[in-house]
């Protein structure tokens, strides 16, 4: 992994202007402007123009802008719309399979070859289906796909399952988008967003929930929920420490010929067991990265 990661992203409807141009300075890592569910079909070119409009206003260096669009062509017609140097990337709403995702792919190539020009525009597939779900593998290795993210409520209704972020019935959905974000060397995947904006409790309690079941991040639909994603997915200084002093007593150990260590706590320890404090250390630094992003932001606007 390389560069910033985002732990949280916050989803705005596009049509509603004063929202979506204030969204960057709510605190999230990134902003979804949402041109699809939460946009009514009347509104959808208010949704639209309000969003290049946002794309081309200034926003923090340390803000991502991502796009929810809508399937099909009309997607299509969105992201040429859209295709500019500060989007950072597009969900993509709806996936069945590798050929949805490879169409913006391909276009995304083309609008590069037009304008000669390079913006890194990654793209996240929305897992809401049980057709998506057995297309992961395909799926999480076609072009530009960066992570995925998973869409609990449509993904329910497809399966007839009683659906909610305190629920078990998909478990196993959200344990396959964890196994095909690392089979294919992925960002680990971003949790669903919730309705629990004011049960903050329990909104904390399902964050920590999907942090130990392997997602990194999640996704919000108001700002009260950010503080509390943001405390759930970045590593307390504790962890970092038995991190680290693990990390190099097992890597001494191996310089010296031996592959097994007892840890702190007399337990073996072995390249396994290290592994995820490997992956800790790797969140924790790009945390620290993205830190000295936003400190030069503050710094460049004195």
């Amino acid at each position: 992994m390389s560069g910033h990661l985002a732990r949280s992203y916050l989803y705005v409807p596009a049509d509603a202007t004063e929202r979506l141009q204030s969204a960057s300075r709510r605190g999230a890592d990134a902003v979804i402007a949402d041109l699809e569910d939460a946009v009514a079909l009347k509104r959808k070119g208010l949704a639209l123009n309000n969003t290049i409009e946002w794309l081309r206003s200034p926003h923090p260096a340390s803000s991502e802008l991502w796009v929810r669009v809508n399937p099909g062509e009309r997607g299509l017609e969105e992201v040429a719309d859209l295709f500019h140097e500060n989007l950072s990337g597009i969900c993509l709403a709806k996936v069945s399979g590798p050929e949805d995702i490879e169409n913006v792919a391909t276009l995304l190539d083309e609008l590069e070859n037009e304008t000669e020009t390079q913006y890194p525009v990654s793209l996240m597939p929305l897992i809401e289906s049980a057709t998506a779900v057995q297309s992961l593998p395909v799926i999480a290795t076609a072009s530009r796909v960066l992570r995925l993210q998973i869409g609990e409520i449509d993904l329910a209704a497809d399966l007839g399952v009683t659906g909610g972020d305190e629920s078990h019935e998909l478990d196993f959905s959200r344990a396959s988008v964890v196994v095909a974000s690392s089979a294919a060397g992925l960002l680990p995947p971003v949790g669903a967003v919730s309705a629990q904006f004011r049960d903050l409790e329990s909104f904390a309690t399902t964050t920590r929930r999907l942090r130990c079941s392997g997602f990194v991040g999640r996704a919000a639909i108001h700002p009260a929920q950010i503080p509390i994603i943001h405390s759930v997915f970045t590593p307390s200084s504790d962890e970092i420490d038995r991190a680290r002093r693990l990390v190099s007593q097992f890597d001494a150990a191996l310089a010296s010929g031996n592959g097994v260590v007892l840890g702190e706590d007399g337990r073996m320890v072995d390249e396994a067991v290290v592994r995820q404090s490997r992956k800790l250390l790797q969140l924790a630094d790009l945390d620290n990265q993205d830190d000295e992003t936003k400190r030069k932001d503050r710094n460049d606007g004195r």
